[in-house]
């Protein structure tokens, strides 16, 4: 378990499911709201956390007071987007990252990327990765802003992801909230 400032990153049990998934139902209504046509699919969405939670990489983040504020998912990469010529291995792969409504605006997206990163460097990996929406071009001007670099646009059938970005696992933004071990 890790604190970080006044929040707590520990790994999702099965107790979690429903808290989680009402975090997934709350991103999804978000970014209906915002106009952006993402993660629509709420069984597959519920069926993600439960995989994520079972195989042990989706991780609860709890406020001071115990509440589950945000997710993560730490894992290997998606054979859809990931070639053998992206030398997959050399990264940490982020997937489900989301922040509730009370945690929004407090520096928390930043602290977690960065704790991302050290799980990453940690494991002797030289990147961490993601893929977001190929439309939400506000998300992946969130993520340039932190340090990622788009490496590409891909295509799998059936999927809408496939903006496929990377950035050091050795950087580190500053973040306002600390991360204690």
């Amino acid at each position: 378990m890790l604190t970080t400032g006044m929040y707590t990153v520990r790994t999702a049990t099965p107790h979690d499911l429903e808290t989680l998934i009402n975090l997934r139902r709350y991103a999804e209504t978000w970014l209906r709201t915002a106009g952006i046509e993402q993660w629509t699919d709420h069984a597959r969405g519920a069926a993600v956390l439960r995989a994520g939670i079972a195989d042990g990489t989706t991780r609860a983040v709890l406020d001071d007071q115990g509440h589950v504020v945000a997710s993560l998912t730490l894992a290997g990469p998606d054979p859809d987007f990931w070639t053998p010529d992206d030398q997959p291995d050399t990264a940490l792969y982020l997937y489900k990252f989301m922040i509730g409504q009370a945690a929004r605006g407090t520096g928390l997206g930043d602290a977690l990327l960065d704790w991302a990163c050290a799980q990453a460097e940690a494991r002797s990996k030289a990147w961490l990765r993601l893929d977001c929406w190929r439309t939400n071009t506000t998300l992946q001007a969130y993520y340039a802003r932190r340090g990622f670099e788009l490496i590409r646009l891909a295509t799998a059938p059936g999927r809408n992801s496939g903006a496929l970005m990377q950035r050091p696992s050795s950087l580190r933004t500053g973040s306002a909230v600390t991360i204690k071990v």
